[in-house]
């Protein structure tokens, strides 16, 4: 017999940005990390999660395109107000 366990869920920030290729153009299917979190961009290129409030102002970020050597990975640190008033650039390689 499994024990009962309790838990408090907590408001969170929605999050939510784009990865765009270098002429402007969404790229679906990417990975978007952010910090243990992760997504995938949708056909439009948009990703979004929620994190924990009070989110934190900086994020570590690594943005990649699985299973294709078109696009350099991205690796860098954003304030996370950041992520939806600016897309993500991915550079071909």
């Amino acid at each position: 017999m499994s024990e009962t366990q309790d838990f408090i869920l907590k408001f969170g920030q929605r999050v939510r940005g784009r990865v765009v290729n270098e002429r402007g153009q969404p790229i679906s299917g990417v990975c978007v990390v952010l910090t243990q979190w992760h997504c995938h961009t949708d056909l439009q290129g948009y990703f979004h999660w929620s994190v924990e409030s009070p989110a934190p102002e900086q994020v570590e970020i690594r943005v990649y395109k699985r299973y294709s050597g078109q696009y350099e990975e991205l690796k860098t640190t954003v304030a996370l107000s950041q992520l939806e008033s600016q897309p993500i650039t991915l550079k071909n390689r």
